[in-house]
């Protein structure tokens, strides 16, 4: 197959008008120096990745969520493209997780983790895969949560089109974060340490410490080293032997 009919069969499964698909554009930018058996190594990737969530086709906006993921992936670039998989894979089940979390609405975020972790940590690709899917679904046929959704997807795109800083600060934690050694056990350790470099980062970047911009950005920089904590239990010790599903309870 060729880039063009790759592209048209994604965005046929995602349902995603041409108007409205930039997976083409994204990846010509974020890849541009890659020849096009390298795209197509990506694309064969992203296409495989999906259609594991084929009896879910139907939910728009969970195929919505799911393009976002691929778009938010794309602009991770891994050292080799043949780690494209693992990190659309990693970065899918965190952007999932999140969106979990924010839906049951629970202050005590631990609690949530605890039990996807308990949930899931036996799983392979495949079945961590279908039980996440199953637990997402009723969120993504909840009208008044996506609706919620869509809203503030307008006002993030009007914020990021005045600024962009927030988002090169986060690209430059999470390849912070990439390099350290991340475990159950040193967590406090880590926000520490990760506190100090967000407030290098912020004064590199010329931004008021106390602003509210600055405040909110701290805590969802400090969400993604609990993201990253949630993916060390969940992909971590997968058994090599393990296909079947574990039941959520």
């Amino acid at each position: 197959m060729d880039l063009s009919s790759i592209y048209s069969e994604v965005k046929q499964f995602l349902s995603i008008p041409n108007k409205n698909s930039d997976l083409e554009e994204n990846l010509n930018h974020y890849y541009k120096t890659e020849p096009d058996e390298n795209k197509l190594e990506i694309l064969g990737d992203i296409l495989s990745f999906i259609k594991e969530f084929t009896m879910f086709k139907d939910i728009k906006p969970f195929m919505n969520s799911l393009y976002t993921c691929i778009n938010n992936t794309l602009e991770i670039r891994p050292e080799s493209i043949f780690d494209f998989e693992d990190l659309l894979i990693r970065n899918s089940i965190m952007h999932f997780v999140q969106e979990y979390i924010n839906y049951s609405k629970l202050n005590q975020k631990d609690q949530v983790l605890e039990f996807l972790t308990n949930s899931l940590e036996k799983l392979q690709k495949k079945p961590l895969i279908m039980n996440l899917g199953l637990l997402l679904k009723p969120l993504y046929q909840d009208q008044a949560y996506i609706n919620n959704i869509e809203n503030l997807k307008e006002i993030e795109v009007t914020y990021n089109l005045d600024n962009n800083i927030d988002i090169k600060i986060k690209q430059e934690i999470d390849k912070w974060l990439e390099i350290q050694k991340i475990n159950l056990d040193n967590q406090e350790e880590l926000k520490k340490h990760l506190n100090r470099k967000f407030e290098y980062l912020i004064s590199a970047y010329n931004l008021a410490l106390e602003s509210e911009k600055s405040k909110k950005l701290k805590i969802e920089v400090m969400e993604m080293l609990t993201m990253k904590i949630t993916m060390l239990s969940l992909m971590e010790y997968l058994p090599e032997d393990s296909f079947e599903p574990i039941p959520i309870k």
